[in-house]
């Protein structure tokens, strides 16, 4: 090993160290580690702090200990607190754990004979900070997570399945005490386990000091609501909830409430359910809200736009997003009635609705964009209709260029089959979208593949990124359908395409 008296002084602060280290290959950082003592701690903490199995940690047991066979860990003979020593030099430096589940990598005795054998209580990873798991761990005895959970737990992500035990996951964390638990998120990967409304409401009083918050599908309570509602640093919620529900949530349950939040993402089946929080919250501190359908029921775009303007929004939203959760959902119509009660958002800057069925015409995209000049990303997402043919053309989309300069990303689908032409320009210049990278033409009508090739590079000098409804390969046509504009766009891509690579 080299000797520290013969570095450069400022190879011997630690802090600059770990910060130089971060962007060492992994291999390196091993060679690091061996070349002097000074070198080794932030060498090894960051070699270690990022995890994807406890594999690596445990083959730190004696080789005579262990042994891989039929592709599970197994322990082969029984273990002392000596046998631990090289494990916790490293198990303390783990800070993330990004595993989803444990049983296929180890045979079912290892982790209760870890957790009695280990010279001290406790979890194993007291400092871990950051957690994948799998619902399926907390059943039983829950050893793997009572392994890792300890009291410097930040962010838990919980993935569900069918079977889960909602006590086992409250008594643990009960047990853990985590002084600063910031983010818990729920992930549905299997048919939504239930849980009752005793349930949710005592693992909810656990998470009181949370600043993320996401119960993905798991609908809750006007009660568990109306706990959230006073959670003092709750910046980011994402919540399911039904009408009925909303509707026993009173307005003095939740008046008032909800501070910090910044950042909201409401799930329903029913556009009146979003109406009735947004109301009841009156936030003006949130900056970015998505509304997400659950449901084959339809919603009111117009009503919930207007609903955002009526609950003091305007002032402080810059994002707002509108999706399906679900395939095969209606569109959400776009017209200029909806659009209207947007034109006081002085701080939208991206503005995403998908799918979506647009009812635009030039005019109204001029309006639009000149009420919102602050547009940052535009997302009108269509579904695929054969041989579509919109109302707003070529020229709509310059409106929007021309009065919204600092657009990066557009998704709009427009009648492209005419360019427009130079003497058509009210100023004598095509407007030009220097800052746009992004441009997604759905599957537009179009009739030139040069011609509007040409016209899009001269638009857009900044465009990294082309896309329409035929990048992916086609799409599934009945018996004797065609559409007549797919080899066009498949041309005008490959033009485009062509210049970004000279580029």
């Amino acid at each position: 090993m080299v000797h520290a008296s013969n570095m450069h002084r400022c190879l011997r602060i630690q802090d600059l160290l770990s910060i130089i280290f971060q962007c060492v290959p992994t291999a390196s950082l091993a060679r690091l580690a061996r070349t002097c003592t000074t070198f080794q701690d932030p060498a090894l903490d960051i070699l270690w702090r990022t995890q994807h199995t406890l594999l690596p940690l445990l083959r730190c047991l004696p080789q005579d200990s262990w042994v891989i066979q039929g592709g599970k860990f197994k322990i082969t003979r029984n273990l002392t607190a000596s046998d631990f020593e090289r494990i916790y030099v490293y198990c303390h430096r783990i800070r993330s754990l990004t595993l989803f589940s444990v049983s296929g990598r180890f045979e079912a005795q290892v982790l209760p004979m870890i957790w009695s054998r280990k010279p001290s209580p406790g979890p194993l990873l007291r400092n871990l900070s950051a957690v994948m798991l799998v619902s399926n761990d907390f059943n039983g005895i829950a050893i793997f997570p009572r392994l890792i959970i300890g009291p410097h737990i930040r962010t838990i992500n919980l993935y569900l399945k069918d079977s889960f035990s909602w006590a086992n996951l409250t008594a643990m964390l009960r047990k853990a005490v985590p002084m600063d638990l910031s983010s818990f998120m729920l992930r549905n990967v299997a048919p939504t386990p239930s849980w009752s409304e005793a349930e949710s409401l005592e693992l909810l009083s656990i998470l009181r000091g949370a600043k993320t918050l996401d119960t993905d599908s798991m609908f809750l309570t006007s009660r568990a609501i109306s706990l959230l509602a006073t959670f003092p640093a709750l910046e980011d919620l994402k919540f399911s909830v039904t009408e009925q529900e909303m509707e026993d949530c009173t307005h003095s349950m939740v008046g008032n409430s909800f501070r910090a939040i910044t950042c909201l993402a409401i799930r329903s089946d029913t556009d009146n359910a979003c109406q009735l929080m947004l109301m009841k919250i009156q936030s003006r501190t949130c900056r970015f809200l998505e509304l997400c359908r659950t449901s084959h029921n339809s919603w009111d775009v117009g009503k919930l736009f207007l609903a955002l303007h009526a609950c003091n929004m305007a002032s402080s939203l810059e994002s707002l997003h509108m999706c399906n959760r679900g395939v095969g959902y209606d569109s959400f119509d776009i017209n200029v009635r909806a659009l209207k009660h947007l034109h006081s958002f002085e701080q939208l800057r991206e503005l995403s609705v998908d799918p979506s069925s647009v009812d635009l015409c030039d005019n109204d995209l001029l309006e639009f964009a000149k009420s919102l000049p602050q547009l940052r990303s535009l997302v009108f997402s269509e579904d695929y209709v054969l041989n579509n043919l919109p109302n707003c053309t070529f020229i709509g989309m310059q409106h929007v260029i021309q009065f919204c300069p600092n657009l990066q990303h557009l998704t709009l689908c427009v009648d492209a089959r005419q360019i427009p032409i130079f003497a058509t320009q009210s100023d004598g210049e095509y407007p030009v979208g220097f800052h746009l990278t992004t441009l997604d033409l759905q599957n537009s009508p179009v009739s030139n593949a040069e011609d509007v090739a040409s016209y899009l590079i001269m638009l857009f000098p900044a465009l990294k990124n082309f896309w329409t409804a035929y990048n992916d390969g086609g799409t599934d046509f009945e018996e004797g359908q065609v559409d007549i504009y797919r080899a066009i766009w498949l041309e005008a891509e490959g033009l485009l395409e062509h210049t970004f690579r000279q580029w």
